[in-house]
């Protein structure tokens, strides 16, 4: 059953169900409370009129009588003020004129004196009887005023019976035109709701079908509205996490072919030397050392290119939470310094690094090395000889920026942003002499960089390339 059916039924039912609720108690339960009320209303005449006037007999009779006939408007009581004489002291205009105006009518009398014995100054005797002349319930008080006169208040309960019967028929009215009014409302709430509960369950199935074009667009504000939200949410999360998941398949697939491609000019290498070794290629035994030297080197290259994916494998599973300690700049300059001190000697290369605020840096002492490394390292690859690779330390407001410039040739700008990328080479041949081979270098630099929250750079100057990564501090 939709939910439109549902709620039709439920509201259908709880209004049906109110209104038979209210008739029967209107006809069952309307009379008991009417008497009830009509008790407790009339001992409380009683006892507002024993304060208002204390000494009856001594009390103006003017005062008396104008104090009744305001309770028989307010209160709508037949009022009798008697002796025991059956004379009439106070009678109210609710009470019909007879030949003896000033006795008690002969019902009254009667049932005034069966009842006058049980009477004392502080009791008050309660009745519901049957008039035979009118056939008429009515709830009757008797009081005693005094040692001589007597209170007796009578309502009738036809006005109750009238009632009942006018709001029954007003309960049917009312319960008719709100059920009416109710249908229409119940409509546009229902269909606005299984509308939104339609878009909402159309958004789950495209997600189920892995689509994440489709939002879901509502009006409310409340737990709907807060579910076709969690929905959007969920499917821009679940379209970021597989988006995620394909680039880094595509990554590592395209890593593991750069991986192989590289991979395979030093077994080549290997295999030629060693077939040469192997068919007496190598005739003499200086050919021969010759032969095993280049195996050994082809073996280095390999092995230091699985120590870098090793590496880089490592990196993509660091967080930001690595383990920090601090260490001057002058410390950390002097250590990258004489790590290339050799290799600056080879090239005949001037290393340069600017005057700096010599400060402690915040980070992790290894991964910062290596990747200052790499950049100096490569800066010194691709500088001429006699070039020159400057380092430099710049503070910022929230953070520290440290460069690598060399001199030489440009990089060619649609290049520039795939230089983070594993493997690749702004020489498209790949070959092992290319010149512009930057390998897993940089790709590691960037990852030591996201480990700090960093960012790394690059830019082309006039006269050479410069590196530069960003560290917060």
């Amino acid at each position: 059953m939709s939910i439109k059916k549902k709620m039709f039924v439920f509201y259908g039912l709880l209004m049906v169900g109110f209104i038979f609720i209210l008739v029967v108690v209107d006809v069952f339960f309307a009379s008991r409370f009417f008497i009830y009320e009509s008790k407790k209303q009339m001992s409380e005449i009683c006892s507002s009129l024993k304060e208002e006037f204390p000494e009856f007999e001594k009390s103006d009779l003017s005062d008396f009588d104008d104090y009744l006939e305001n309770l028989d408007e307010r209160r709508n009581v037949k009022i009798f003020v008697v002796n025991s004489s059956d004379e009439l002291i106070f009678k109210n205009r609710l009470i019909e004129s007879d030949e003896a105006k000033n006795k008690l009518p002969k019902m009254w009398s009667k049932f005034f004196h069966s009842h006058i014995d049980k009477l004392d100054d502080n009791k008050q005797h309660y009745e519901v009887f049957r008039n035979r002349d009118d056939a008429l319930h009515r709830v009757v008080l008797m009081s005693k005023l005094n040692d001589n006169y007597y209170l007796i208040l009578s309502r009738s309960l036809r006005s109750i019976q009238d009632n009942v019967r006018i709001s029954n028929k007003l309960i049917i009215i009312i319960g008719i035109s709100v059920f009416i009014i109710g249908t229409i409302l119940v409509f546009f709430l229902a269909r606005r709701m299984s509308d939104s509960v339609i878009k909402i369950n159309s958004a789950a199935k495209s997600i189920a079908n892995l689509d994440f074009t489709q939002k879901v667009q509502v009006k409310e504000r409340g737990e709907i509205g807060e579910l076709a939200n969690s929905i959007n949410i969920i499917s821009d999360k679940l379209n970021e996490s597989i988006n995620s998941l394909k680039e880094s398949v595509i990554s590592r697939e395209q890593l593991i072919r750069d991986m192989s491609h590289e991979l395979k000019t030093p077994i080549a290498a290997i295999k030629g030397y060693a077939e040469g070794l192997k068919y007496g290629i190598a005739s003499d035994r200086q050919k021969s050392e010759k032969y095993c030297d280049v195996i050994v080197s082809q073996c280095d290259e390999m092995n230091n290119l699985v120590k870098s994916m090793l590496n880089l494998s490592k990196m993509d599973n660091m967080k930001g939470d690595v383990e920090k300690d601090t260490f001057l700049i002058s410390d950390f300059n002097s250590i990258i310094k004489e790590s290339f001190e050799i290799k600056l000697l080879e090239k005949n290369i001037n290393f340069v690094t600017d005057e700096y605020i010599d400060k402690d840096i915040y980070a992790n002492y290894t991964l910062m090395q290596q990747a200052v490394s790499n950049y100096v390292d490569n800066a010194i690859r691709y500088a001429k000889k006699g070039g020159t690779v400057k380092l430099n330390y710049l503070w910022e407001d929230n953070g520290l920026k440290i460069t690598v410039f060399n001199t030489g040739d440009k990089i060619d700008e649609s290049e520039l942003e795939h230089l983070w990328d594993a493997f690749y080479k702004v020489d498209k041949s790949r070959t092992q002499n290319g010149t512009a081979n930057y390998g897993v270098g940089l790709a590691i630099v960037k990852k030591i960089a996201e480990i700090h929250n960093g960012k790394v750079w690059v830019e082309n100057r006039n006269d050479g390339v410069l590196f530069g990564i960003f560290i917060p501090q």
